[in-house]
């Protein structure tokens, strides 16, 4: 019985740390939360970069 209960405190205690971590994450944004975002050359600096040159080049 006390197993049981140690069991489920474990099982939900860790559903909702991830559930938290995940809405955390989600929050950030996709780049923000990537663990590569200091080190990452995909397109997620560039298409901040073209979305900036765009809406300057769009207002003038």
């Amino acid at each position: 019985m006390v197993f049981s209960v140690i069991a489920g405190v474990v099982i939900f205690g860790y559903a909702a740390w991830s559930l938290v971590r995940f809405v955390r994450k989600t929050r950030q944004g996709k780049c923000a939360a990537c663990s590569l975002n200091k080190t990452c050359l995909s397109g997620c600096s560039d298409a901040t970069d073209a979305n900036v040159s765009a809406s300057t080049t769009s207002k003038q």
